[in-house]
Formats: C-alpha cells, sequence, structure tokens
C-alpha cells in the first residue's frame, strides 16, 4: 500500500500540460488526502524563457479540468492557487509533502531551508521519474511547443501537425 500524506503540493507551469505533468499530479493525488497545486503566475511563467507560455486564465482552465477528474477519481480535494516565487506556498505549515520531478527534486532543498528558517520541519518528497517517449527521450513543455511532440510523446508531422502512426526508433 502507498504512504498516504496529509497536505501534498505540486507546482508548475503547466504549459503545454503533457505526460509527464499528468503523472505528477496523479501521484499526487494517490498519496495526499489533500492536494495543493501551484499555478506559476503569467510574470513568473515568463522568467528565464525564451518561449511563449499561454496566460494564466487559459493555463488555469485546462489544468482545472484535469484536476476535477482526479479529484472525483479519488476522492480528494484540491485546492489551486496562482504562486509568483519557486517557495510558493509549501513554506505553508500544514502542508507536509511535495511531488516534483528529478529535474526539479533540487529546488525542495531550497524550500526546506525556508521552512527551516520559519520554524517549520522539511517536506516529505516523492519523487516521479521522467515520463519518456517509446525512444527514451524525455517528454518536456519545450519539446511539445516547438512541435516536435504531442503532449503524449508521439512524434509529429511538421507539416500537418498531426502524430506520426510510424517511424519511432524501434517500430517495425
Amino acid at each position: 500500500m502507498e504512504e498516504q500524506v496529509l497536505n501534498i503540493c505540486v507546482g508548475g507551469t503547466f504549459s503545454p500540460l503533457h505526460s509527464g505533468h499528468l503523472e505528477l499530479l496523479r501521484e499526487a493525488f494517490r498519496r495526499g488526502r489533500k492536494v495543493w497545486v501551484g499555478l506559476t503566475s503569467d510574470e513568473m511563467a515568463k522568467r528565464g524563457r525564451k518561449r511563449p507560455v499561454e496566460p494564466f486564465e487559459s493555463r488555469k482552465a485546462v489544468l482545472m479540468n484535469v484536476l476535477d477528474g482526479l479529484s472525483r477519481e479519488r476522492s480528494v480535494p484540491y485546492t489551486l492557487l496562482e504562486i509568483n516565487d519557486r517557495y510558493g506556498f509549501a513554506t505553508i505549515p500544514e502542508i507536509d509533502s511535495i511531488v516534483v520531478s528529478e529535474e526539479t527534486e533540487h529546488t525542495v532543498d531550497e524550500i526546506d531551508e525556508e521552512r527551516s528558517r520559519k520554524g517549520i520541519p522539511p517536506l516529505k518528497r516523492f519523487v516521479v521519474g521522467m515520463v519518456t517517449d517509446r525512444n527514451g527521450i524525455g517528454i518536456s513543455s519545450t519539446r511539445v511547443a516547438s512541435g516536435e511532440i504531442d503532449v503524449r510523446g508521439y512524434p509529429l508531422d511538421r507539416s500537418s501537425g498531426k502524430a506520426m502512426k510510424g517511424g519511432l526508433k524501434g517500430d517495425v
């Protein structure tokens, strides 16, 4: 049986929302009795990125659709909040756990340092491995936004924008 925690958080830009994000969210709903989801503000989402990011309200609508389904499926409530910095609301004392990807696990060290300064215990970490396409390459928002793959990791035919049926390494 999987360990369940009281209040678990997960955060991101979720633009575009893809299979890797869905795995993070599923893990949060599997583990938590309540899930706190941080969605980066437009200002934060644009920091350090060269590619365009969908507006907050568009990202929020797509994300809420997914969260509503997971909440119904698992009978777990959630709260969706806008975040403006890397700590988000992870420094709130009632939050006891966090779900992160392998690529973002290092940020939990910074969050835990901030929690320590506030006299709050460190977060329990649940780290989700990189979701990869059939060639073993990580699915990322950058690859999806560039038109290389779709949100499930299937390569796109650049002329039509549709997922290709064949042509993947190892396909017969």
